[in-house]
C-alpha cells in the first residue's frame, strides 16, 4: 500500500511552539551556532531571498490557475511532503470508505493537485484522502486504472509556501473538519508568511485576506492574531488544545513573563478556572509580584454564580414553579435590590422551551412570566 510520509524535509519555516512547561519530563531547546559565510554564500542567500519575494508579489498579482495541466501520475510517486501545513482533520473511517465507493461507482470527480520540483518529485497539495482511496482500490483490485490518478502539476518553482498553505485552506476550509487549535494555527501561520509580502505588510490587509481565506468575520480574525501575543507555554497548550481559546484571550491581557507565572502556579487546569482567571489578568500592568499576592488571595474565591439543574414529573411542575417564585421574591429579591434591581447576577430560571410548549394550559401563565422577569419592577408589574 502507497505510504503518505508524515515527517517532511526542509521546506519552509517550522512556526510551530514547541514549548514545555517545567513539570514535562522534556523540554526542547534550540541553539544557534554562528558560521563563518563566504561572501559569495550571502551573495547567494540574498539572490534567493530576492527570487522568492518576487516570485510571491507574481503570484499574487497574477493568481495563476494550473488547470491546463492534467497529468496522470504513478500514486506511487507521490509523496506528501507539506503534510505538516496541513492541519483539517481526516475524515472517519466510514467517509472515507463512502469516497472509495463513490470513486468505484462513478469514477474521480476532481483531479488532485500536486507540485512537481526539477528533480521530478510530487508532492500532494490538495486531494489528500482520494489519493489514499486510489491507493486502498489499487492494493485490494491492482487494476491499471487506479494506478494512475488525474492531478493539476504545478511546477513548484512557480509557488511558495504561502500560495500552497492558501490552496489547503482554500480547498478544505468549506467541507472538512478543522479544531479551534489548529484553526488558530493555521491563521496565524498564514499571518506569519504574509507579513513578509509587500501586498500584505499592512494589518488591515491581511485581516481581510485571512477573514476571506478562512470564511470568519475579520473581528474574528483579529481576536486569533491576538493569540501572538502569548507566551509560548501558553501557545503550545493552545494548539493541542490543552487550553480554550477563552482561556487564551484573558492571558493575552497581561505581559508574558505574567502569563509564564500563571501558568506555572496554576497549572492549565487551574487556568480553565475562569473566574478566578480574569481577577489575575484584570491589570494590564501588573508585576510577577503583584501576581503571586494575588494568587494567594483569590485562592479561597469560589464562582459568583453556578447552575442547578432539576428533573420534575408533570404532577409537580405547578407547585415546584411556585416554590420558585417564593424563593425568588423571599430570598432573591433582596440581593437584586441592591444591584440595581436586576435579576441577571442572582437568580435566573431557564425552561426546556420545547417541553414547555406541550403545557401551555397546564401551567400558571403569571406564576411563569414573574419567574422570568429579569428585573423586580417587571416581577411586581405582572399581573
Amino acid at each position: 500500500m502507497k505510504k503518505i510520509k508524515e515527517e517532511r524535509i526542509i521546506i519552509g519555516e517550522d512556526l510551530r511552539p514547541n514549548y514545555r512547561l517545567k513539570t514535562d519530563r522534556t523540554r526542547i531547546t534550540a541553539e544557534e551556532i554562528p558560521l563563518n559565510h563566504t561572501p559569495e554564500f550571502i551573495e547567494d542567500m540574498r539572490r534567493h531571498d530576492n527570487e522568492v519575494l518576487l516570485r510571491r508579489s507574481k503570484i499574487f498579482n497574477e493568481r495563476p490557475e494550473f488547470f491546463n495541466k492534467v497529468q496522470m501520475i504513478d500514486i506511487d510517486i507521490i509523496n506528501d511532503d507539506f503534510a505538516p501545513w496541513n492541519l483539517f482533520e481526516w475524515p472517519s473511517k466510514q467517509e472515507q470508505v463512502d469516497l472509495i465507493r463513490s470513486i468505484e461507482n462513478v469514477g474521480l470527480l476532481y483531479p488532485i493537485y500536486v507540485t512537481v520540483d526539477k528533480f521530478g518529485r510530487y508532492n500532494v497539495i490538495i486531494g489528500r484522502c482520494r489519493l489514499l482511496a486510489y491507493c486502498d482500490i489499487y492494493q485490494k483490485k491492482f487494476l491499471e486504472e487506479y494506478r494512475y490518478i488525474p492531478c493539476y502539476v504545478i511546477p513548484f518553482e512557480e509557488v511558495d509556501e504561502l500560495f500552497i498553505r492558501s490552496m489547503m485552506i482554500e480547498s478544505n476550509i468549506s467541507f472538512r473538519k478543522i479544531s479551534k487549535g489548529n484553526m488558530v494555527r493555521a491563521l496565524l501561520e498564514n499571518y506569519e508568511i504574509m507579513k513578509r509580502t509587500k501586498n500584505f505588510r499592512n494589518e488591515k490587509n491581511i485581516g481581510m485576506e485571512l477573514s476571506k481565506q478562512f470564511k470568519i468575520c475579520e473581528s474574528t480574525v483579529f481576536n486569533y492574531i491576538r493569540v501572538k501575543s502569548l507566551c509560548e507555554p501558553a501557545q503550545t497548550l493552545l494548539y493541542d488544545e490543552e487550553i480554550t481559546m477563552q482561556v487564551a484571550t484573558y492571558l493575552t491581557k497581561v505581559p508574558k513573563d505574567v502569563q509564564e507565572k500563571i501558568l506555572e502556579t496554576c497549572g492549565k487546569e487551574g487556568v480553565k478556572a475562569i473566574f478566578r482567571l480574569k481577577l489575575l489578568t484584570n491589570k494590564e500592568d501588573i508585576t510577577v509580584e503583584q501576581l503571586e499576592k494575588d494568587i494567594k488571595r483569590i485562592g479561597g474565591i469560589l464562582p459568583q454564580k453556578t447552575k442547578v439543574t432539576l428533573e420534575v414529573s408533570q404532577a409537580l411542575l405547578n407547585p415546584l414553579m411556585q416554590h420558585l417564585l417564593d424563593f425568588k421574591r423571599d430570598k432573591a429579591a433582596a440581593i437584586a435590590s441592591r444591584m440595581q434591581g436586576k435579576f441577571k447576577e442572582v437568580f435566573n430560571v431557564r425552561f426546556n422551551e420545547k417541553d414547555l410548549g406541550y403545557f401551555k394550559g397546564f401551567i400558571d401563565k403569571v406564576v411563569l412570566k414573574k419567574l422570568m422577569s429579569k428585573t423586580l419592577m417587571d416581577m411586581v408589574k405582572i399581573k
